[in-house]
């Protein structure tokens, strides 16, 4: 199975609340940084530049994940904005019954791209 029938499989998999806040949280990441590559890794859905991993979602019974946290050392607003979110050490968990805070996922997203596209 081919990378793009891995993608669709995966999210064929998701109940009907997960997959359309996982397609939320897609379209999102690819918004912040278009021409991204998707794959499946460690089970679940997996955003690429280059060959590289920039971050991971997942969609759940209760919740969709973003992983990894990015490094927010010089960036305290977004710490701030993502600390209702952190679940043990790497991962912002987004409760179906709550809003899915798109702009936080975008800003998550350009911090990971940040990581991988240092400032020329």
């Amino acid at each position: 199975m081919g990378q793009g029938e891995a993608v669709r499989a995966y999210l064929d998999s998701l109940p009907p609340t997960a997959r359309e806040r996982v397609d939320a949280v897609r379209a999102r990441v690819h918004a912040t940084a278009p021409g991204l590559g998707e794959r499946i890794s460690y089970g679940i859905l997996t955003f690429t530049l280059d060959g590289r991993t920039v971050c991971y979602t997942a969609g759940y019974a209760r919740h969709v994940a973003v992983y990894p946290l990015p490094d927010v050392s010089a960036d305290p607003d977004l710490a701030e904005r993502m600390a209702p979110y952190v679940s043990g050490r790497g991962t912002l968990k987004f409760p179906h019954g709550a809003e899915l805070p798109l702009d936080l996922v975008g800003d998550v997203a350009a911090a990971h791209l940040a990581r991988l596209r240092p400032p020329a």
